[in-house]
């Protein structure tokens, strides 16, 4: 059963993630449009809409990154490391990794109550509230990296065995 929400939690968010992407390029691709071929109808928040969108598509891909294990990681020399160690240094990233997404939550749960309470807008036509459109993607982000190293620790996924490891 979990492994069938795990599935369903993959694609929810891969979806997600495809329809920001798409809607950034459609929103930038129909403001650069206008602006050379109708520069009287070119919207001004062409730009800024297709940002928002990149930025939570990133910050949401973080999640399932973090599940499939393919996130940058320096392993050039530590996969030359033996068995032991190496298992001892993926667990020790895996608690720092999962004490830095919790810290980066409540920052940034705290800065979008700053920018909320500053009542901060975007400089364009639309006027949107920067806490929701912009700030609010860190902490939920790293709440959604959090849970799936939470799932990671139930399923026992939270570490690289040493078989997969390819080399002694």
């Amino acid at each position: 059963m979990l492994e069938t929400l795990i599935k369903a939690w993959n694609r929810i968010e891969t979806v997600i993630i495809g329809l920001l992407l798409l809607g950034a390029l459609g929103v930038f691709m129909y403001g650069s449009f206008t602006r050379y071929a109708f520069p009287s109808i070119a919207p001004g928040w062409a730009e800024e809409v297709a940002i928002y969108c990149i930025i939570w598509a990133s910050l949401i891909s973080g999640s399932i990154l973090a599940y499939e294990r393919r996130h940058l990681a320096a392993e050039v020399f530590i996969q030359h490391l033996p068995k032991h160690l190496y298992d001892i240094w993926e667990k020790a990233i895996f608690f720092v990794m999962f004490f830095f997404c919790g810290t980066m939550a409540y920052l940034g749960y705290e800065g979008v109550l700053f920018v909320n309470l500053l009542d901060e807008r975007s400089a364009s036509s639309l006027q949107v509230p920067q806490a929701f459109a912009i700030y609010l993607a860190l902490p939920v982000g790293m709440v959604l990296m959090i849970l799936r190293m939470i799932v990671m620790i139930i399923t026992r996924r939270w570490a690289v065995s040493t078989s997969e490891m390819g080399s002694d």
